[in-house]
């Protein structure tokens, strides 16, 4: 999704350089820049005792407590926190898919039934 973003915003951009139109330039900008930042700034910052939900600029917008690696489960591409029940976030298009990977490798097997 991050470099869908980048691309597209960096395309826009310069067609809007050949054209007077000042609202693609700044639409191209937006989408270039949000494109860098989600490239620069993982979305899940999973730690030893916490588990952080990022923006696109780095800043935590939701904190989990975590003990251990059973603390926290996949259920298909939804990480959940064990302890309280919630949903973390949704784990899909655009996470990479090797820390994906790496992650449901470290975690308890998933919930049947």
């Amino acid at each position: 999704m991050a470099i869908t973003a980048l691309v597209v915003g960096v395309l826009l951009l310069a067609v809007s350089l050949l054209s007077p139109q000042p609202t693609g330039m700044f639409a191209g900008s937006v989408l270039a820049l949000l494109g860098i930042l989600q490239l620069a700034n993982p979305m899940l910052r999973v730690d030893a005792g916490e588990v952080r939900v990022c923006n696109p600029l780095g800043m935590t917008i939701k904190r989990f407590d975590v003990s251990s690696p059973a603390d926290l489960t996949m259920d298909g591409k939804v990480l959940q926190h064990v302890p309280s029940g919630k949903k973390i976030a949704r784990i899909g298009f655009g996470a990479d898919q090797e820390d994906v990977a790496a992650l449901r490798s470290q975690l308890q097997p998933e919930p049947t039934g």
